[in-house]
């Protein structure tokens, strides 16, 4: 499921989740899935986030198959929190636990329009904000799991791994890039809980990139 929204000054951002289904996923299910995941970020999130940020669109893409279930849900819904917001690039970042072990960067996802109410110190978020945040998505992730369509339950909230290691590539212009390799089979991990770091974390590389 991809979240899409604008930001201050119209700038996009967006975050993407996955989840495993049991069943059997009809075009019908992924509609009323879909949703339902819109409806659980406006009921659970709102009040988290800086009033300049809008949620456009959930979009629900069905992996099983190219010819699969692809739904949107395009309700536009407005953050709440009115204080001051801070910089685009800045983004507070849910960290997700697995089971297996690896070098490099775990599962995360980078979350802008924070507000400056919700800093202790230049560089770190305050805790009682911290301890909010962690229990309102904890109820968003398991407002989209309990909401799964019969046919296609349960569900469960995974991480999809696509590319393992590297290989260097040279450019006409001489550059050498390294680019990463796609695995022949995707590894699908059980996420098995959340936390958030408390450092604020950075998204400038990526500002105004529609990620």
């Amino acid at each position: 499921m991809d979240f899409k929204f604008t930001i201050a000054a119209g700038a996009p951002a967006q975050f993407r989740r996955f989840f495993k289904y049991v069943g059997v996923l009809s075009q019908a299910d992924a509609q009323t899935w879909v949703n339902a995941a819109d409806a659980a970020w406006a009921a659970r999130m709102l009040t988290d986030f800086a009033n300049t940020e809008t949620l456009n669109s959930v979009l629900l893409t069905d992996l099983t198959s190219n010819t699969a279930a692809q739904a949107i849900a395009a309700t536009p819904h407005a953050s709440t929190n009115g204080a001051a917001a801070v910089p685009n690039g800045v983004a507070v970042v849910i960290k997700d636990k697995i089971a297996r072990r690896y070098r490099g960067g775990h599962p995360r996802t980078y979350l802008p329009a924070m507000v400056n109410t919700h800093l202790a110190t230049p560089d770190t978020w305050d805790a009682t904000f911290l301890a909010g945040l962690l229990v309102d998505w904890n109820n968003f992730i398991s407002d989209i799991l309990n909401a799964v369509p019969v046919a296609a339950a349960p569900a469960t909230e995974v991480n999809v791994s696509y590319f393992s290691g590297f290989h260097n590539v040279t450019f006409p212009s001489g550059r050498i890039r390294a680019v990463p390799l796609q695995r022949v089979t995707p590894v699908v991990d059980t996420i098995l809980g959340h936390s958030i770091n408390p450092k604020v974390a950075s998204q400038r590389r990526r500002n105004e990139q529609g990620v």
